[in-house]
């Protein structure tokens, strides 16, 4: 799985690492913490949602240039 980032949600700064992340069944909880202001949140994802996501991504980068 490709290592996943977020924005700040207190002053919008970019590609912020997960400080934290816990697995619990089929869904993922990264907890956050943002260099520049200190804030901190949590999100939770569902794998299943994002292993779509990425395998159909992988397929169009395979396809051949038409």
């Amino acid at each position: 799985m490709t290592a996943m980032t977020d924005s700040c949600p207190n002053c919008c700064q970019r590609g912020i690492a997960p400080a934290a992340e816990k697995r619990r069944g089929d869904s993922i909880v990264h907890g956050y913490q943002c260099p520049s202001c200190g804030h901190r949140w949590a999100t939770s994802r569902l794998l299943s949602a994002y292993s779509e996501v990425h395998r159909a991504r992988d397929e169009r980068r395979r396809r051949p240039a038409a």
